[in-house]
């Protein structure tokens, strides 16, 4: 009888959690996800963060995760996170 070792990740992703939604982490599929190596495993660049109970934000990395996946062309999705980048820089100073 051969036994087969399958792990299926069931993480929930952070950013839905912060929002009061239980959804499953889309992981590589996120623009907040950071791919691990050959020493660690990938992970959520919001956890790093440190504001899981900051809704507001996790709204807001939600929409630019949303807008980020509907892009319709690589101009689109070009576009969109050079959007970001100009919300994010400007909210610093």
């Amino acid at each position: 009888m051969a036994i087969t070792n399958t792990t299926e990740t069931s993480r929930l992703c952070s950013l839905e959690a912060a929002v009061g939604r239980a959804e499953a982490c889309p992981e590589d599929d996120c623009p907040f996800w950071e791919p691990g190596g050959a020493v660690l495993g990938g992970r959520c660049a919001f956890e790093q963060l440190g504001l899981s109970a900051d809704s507001e934000l996790a709204a807001w990395l939600l929409e630019i995760r949303a807008r980020l996946a509907s892009a319709s062309s690589p101009d689109d999705e070009r576009a969109e996170r050079s959007l970001f980048r100009h919300l994010l820089n400007e909210s610093s100073e």
